[in-house]
């Protein structure tokens, strides 16, 4: 193997980029091992601002070498895979593990920029992340950041495509870089964290952060959608702000759910109450006896159930179209939220609709007498009772039924009603199947008794 100043054994080729070259050595005399960089022709630029730098994220120099062709850097060697391999090979992290990262980077962006002259790191993005077995990261490769004294920021401008900020590349008018450039790359790298999604190769573009990566929080993508703003007096003005907004993302999640429960049980309300017009209505009690192959006797309510019916399939249509509208939004996780299909389409509305049939086929429409006899019956005189079991659970009440309860049945009446007609007597009637004679028992009811 080659030998650097007789010290620095020099060995495999560990990466390489636009600015050089790196190989992993070792160090003879401190028995350690190191990163070699090697730039063609004098290139102290980079050792320059690496000498100024002292921070646990970035990378330590130890030594410094020249020839005649090239520039030799000894760095510290960085166990570990950069992000973009990392991202590539096992695909997109999760919440919690992306925001520890960019937390972390975000520390050393602040480092940077607070510095006097302020260096701006300029090409941030996923392969010059190395992160760590122990999960924490440091940042490489400062062979395009610039100092901000002298007119530098003017100079060698640079940044990945993908990455580097619209006004890096003249987008948005001449051609610069500071503190925001910093920032938009630092939210496409969090993008490509939370979406598996390496934005340095095609198609190279953005979606919004909730479409790319379904699982964020409405936090989060807030977060990123405020950092890579085209218009860079739109994105946070500095490391610091961009770590505090990260830091209350939990909060502005909860509004936001609150929000969107809110709204969607405004949404519901008219539904709601369709629902529960036409369970007075008799409707789902109608649409049984229909199904049931049965003859309406009473046909006066036929304008009724139209009614109802025409009031459920718009107030449904309005919630379909409100789920659809709002489901883009992200405002809560779809894993935990109130949709209910896998395919997230609006399963409450569906849910609802399935329950409130089983719903309205259980107890068999409510105000509304609904005759299921061939034979016409008088419902005007009718004394309002229904029926429950032992344990007080109202059941359907209709003609010709057939109770088989395991314990006693109930008869329940509105005290009001007895009030309002005064004493009376009820009469029940056993009708034996096959027999013309029926047999009955009368119970007189005064409401001036004990039991009212």
């Amino acid at each position: 193997m080659e030998m650097l100043c007789g010290r620095y054994r020099i060995g495999s080729l560990a990466g390489q980029g636009g600015f050089g070259s790196v190989y992993r050595g070792y160090d003879e005399s401190m028995e350690r091992d190191v990163a070699i960089k090697v730039v063609e022709g004098i290139g102290d630029r980079e050792a320059r601002i690496l000498k100024s730098l002292d921070h646990k994220g970035l990378p330590r120099l130890y030594d410094i070498y020249r020839d005649r062709d090239h520039t030799y850097m000894i760095m510290e060697w960085i166990e570990g895979i950069d992000l973009e391999r990392y991202i590539t090979t096992r695909g997109a992290m999760s919440e919690k593990k992306a925001a520890n990262i960019g937390t972390e980077l975000l520390k050393i962006l602040n480092y940077l920029h607070s510095l006097r002259p302020a260096v701006i790191y300029q090409d941030l993005k996923p392969a010059n992340i190395m992160l760590m077995p122990d999960g924490h990261i440091k940042l490489i490769d400062f062979g395009t950041a610039l100092v901000m004294n002298y007119g530098d920021e003017a100079k060698n401008l640079a940044g990945t495509v993908g990455y580097g900020a619209p006004e890096q590349r003249g987008l948005c008018g001449v051609r610069h870089a500071g503190v925001q450039s910093d920032i938009y790359a630092w939210g496409a790298v969090m993008y490509s964290c939370l979406s598996g999604r390496m934005l340095n190769k095609p198609p190279y573009t953005m979606d919004k952060p909730q479409v790319a990566a379904p699982g964020i929080s409405y936090g989060m993508a807030h977060v990123i959608s405020g950092a890579v703003s085209r218009n860079e007096k739109d994105r946070y003005q500095s490391a610091r702000d961009v770590t505090e907004a990260l830091r209350k993302r939990r909060y502005r999640d909860v509004v936001y759910r609150m929000g969107f429960i809110a709204l969607m049980c405004m949404l519901t309300a008219p539904f709601i109450l369709a629902w529960y017009m036409a369970l007075n209505d008799g409707m789902f009690g109608a649409a049984e006896a229909l199904i049931a192959g049965r003859h309406l006797q009473d046909v006066s309510h036929t304008g009724l159930y139209l009614r109802d019916l025409g009031l459920l399939l718009v107030t449904g249509g309005v919630m379909l179209w409100a789920f659809k509208k709002f489901r883009g939004r992200r405002f809560i996780k779809i894993d935990r939220s109130v949709y209910l299909s896998a395919r997230r389409y609006p399963g409450l509305w569906m849910g609802a609709l399935l329950a409130g049939a089983i719903f309205g086929a259980g107890i068999g429409g409510g105000g509304v007498p609904v005759s299921y006899a061939e034979e016409a019956v008088d419902t005007a005189g009718i004394l309002p009772v229904s029926i429950a079991d032992e344990n007080g659970n109202r059941m359907l009440l209709k003609y010709d039924a057939v109770y088989s309860p395991e314990g006693d049945l109930r008869l329940v009446i509105d005290r009001d009603i007895l009030r309002d007609k005064g004493d009376g007597c009820l009469t029940l009637a056993y009708f034996p199947e096959g027999e013309s004679e029926a047999y009955s028992r009368s119970i007189n009811l005064q409401i001036d008794s004990p039991m009212w």
